[in-house]
């Protein structure tokens, strides 16, 4: 990997030192330039070495590219058959600033984009710091292959003991692992196998050998050569071969935890301005990729977003003291909603109402839990009637059969009430009474209206006289045009047969001629 151009040579003379094969270069000299510049690329299905000895189990090529790469034609490195792009992070002790450029680039060329940086860490404390630099930086690109650690400084990070160089790597990995990111640890042969106690390293191993086959067992990629030729670089770039399919091991959706922000990724690209579903909920990440929470208005209506993790709140929620109900999308509900089998009225701020509520012109009643209430309700001693819709009855009102009168109030009357100048007697039960009717001991009789009948009346084929209190009259002689009825114990009323009065004398039931005045016979007709 390219530090810069000094430090690269630094490197490569190293290597020669400790025997690792990076010196085959440009030092080695134009032959080797000309040999190396047809190698690393695809024979048929096959990639081969510089020598043509076939690379087995490669996946896929790539490459890694820093500031001294400079501009780079992506589209033009995507057709040579590079797959993937490990970019810098860091150039002199700020953010690569080709790394800006060429993230979004090679993304929109069809590159898979992964990061590393290149570690002056010598403390645990150090790592962490570079994780978080580097975690600050790639968090708003597609970053959908491994960040490296890039472990190869031998005046810092070389000067540590093997077993305190593992610990510095393990302390960067973790927190770009905690954050959601894939971590790997990149390195040369004489490094893994001199430098670094891989006893104390579970994470994958990026190996740089060059020119030469890798001798490390089981690496994940393979950085081959530094003098690579590819479409769209100027000069040489480092050629890398991928043997883990990262594209099935990196999750393309997930939450990432990013400097105490949670953002959220899908197809490797943080979300920002718009609703997301992780699979367990709906969230909405604001313009910084942030996860809203508590209230959030928009031009629809309300939402609540949990405090703790920002998902969209459904069904009934308190807060405050209140209760609101969500609909499925999230809306806050107001007006009339139906939940559970239950009406509940929202007013405008969203809360639920409970108790008696005036809404358009009816009154309603809505019970502690404001469900509404629908039928007979006792409230503070008294009952009243709530329609099916909900609505307060008030008057006349007909149930299950029978009548019942309910004040303007809506209390349910009972007793006697007189409505239009008629009388009506009310149960205690409210039900209105009709037909005869025992009140203090008299008989009262209602007509099928209910109304409190009077006068006479026929009652299954009887007279009865009702009088103007409505009482039955009974034991008592009344009259009805010229005609007199005797009214008996039950109140029914018969025609008064009058006796005929006898004008014969004593002793002349016999026929017997009695004395009377001349020329007249007492067994006649009394004259008149």
């Amino acid at each position: 990997m390219k530090t810069n151009t000094f430090l690269t040579m630094q490197k490569r003379l190293a290597a020669c030192v400790l025997g690792v094969s990076l010196c085959a270069g440009p030092m080695a000299g134009t032959a080797a330039a000309a040999e190396t510049a047809a190698a690393w690329k695809r024979d048929g299905d096959v990639y081969q070495t510089a020598d043509g000895t076939a690379i087995e189990g490669v996946l896929s090529r790539g490459i890694d590219t820093s500031y001294w790469n400079q501009e780079i034609d992506w589209e033009q490195v995507k057709a040579d058959d590079v797959d993937f792009v490990m970019l810098a992070t860091r150039f002199r002790g700020a953010p690569d600033p080709y790394f800006l450029a060429n993230a979004p680039k090679a993304h929109e060329a069809g590159l898979k984009l992964g990061a590393y940086i290149y570690s002056y860490a010598t403390s645990v404390e150090m790592a962490q710091q570079e994780a978080d630099f580097v975690l600050d930086l790639i968090k708003d690109y597609p970053i959908s292959y491994p960040v490296a650690f890039d472990a190869e400084d031998n005046n810092t990070l070389g000067t540590l003991p093997p077993d305190q160089v593992s610990q510095v790597i393990n302390a960067f990995c973790k927190r770009i692992e905690d954050a959601g990111y894939y971590p790997m640890v990149y390195a040369n042969e004489y490094w893994l196998k001199n430098k670094i106690d891989l006893s104390l390293l579970d994470y994958d191993i990026w190996v740089a050998r060059y020119n030469a086959m890798y001798t490390f067992e089981n690496p994940s990629m393979w950085q081959a050569t530094n003098t690579g030729s590819v479409n769209g670089i100027k000069g040489n770039v480092d050629i890398n071969f991928l043997f883990t399919d990262y594209g099935s091991i990196i999750p393309s959706d997930r939450w990432r935890t990013i400097g105490g922000n949670t953002y959220y990724y899908q197809n490797h690209q943080m979300q920002k301005s718009d609703w997301i579903h992780d699979g367990t909920g709906w969230f909405y990440l604001d313009d910084q990729g942030g996860a809203v929470k508590g209230w959030m208005v928009r031009p629809e209506g309300s939402y609540y977003l949990d405090e703790a993790d920002g998902r969209m709140a459904t069904g009934w929620k308190e807060l405050g003291g209140s209760w609101y109900y969500l609909k499925d999308s999230g809306l806050m509900a107001t007006g009339w909603q139906q939940a559970d089998g239950a009406w509940y009225y929202l007013d405008q701020s969203g809360r639920m109402e409970t108790g008696w509520q005036e809404i358009n012109g009816s009154r309603y009643h809505l019970a502690d839990s404001g469900a509404m209430s629908v039928g007979w309700k006792e409230l503070d001693g008294a009952w009243y009637y709530l329609k099916p819709s909900g609505a307060m009855a008030a008057g006349w009102q007909q149930v299950n059969g029978s009548w019942y009168y309910l004040e303007p109030s809506g209390v349910m009357a009972t007793g006697w009430k007189e409505l239009d100048g008629a009388w009506y007697y009310l149960e205690s039960s409210g039900a209105m009474a009709v037909g005869w009717k025992e009140l203090d001991g008299a008989w009262y009789y209602f007509l099928e209206s209910g109304a409190m009948a009077t006068g006479w009346q026929e009652i299954g084929g009887v007279r009865y006289y009702m009088e103007a209190s409505g009482k039955m009259a009974a034991n008592t002689v009344l009259e009805d045009n010229g005609v007199r009825y005797q009214a008996d114990g039950n109140g029914a009323c018969t025609p008064v047969v009058e006796e005929e009065v006898s004008l014969v004398p004593p002793g002349a039931e016999n026929g017997q001629d009695l004395p009377g005045p001349e020329g007249s016979s007492l067994t006649e007709p009394f004259p008149g």
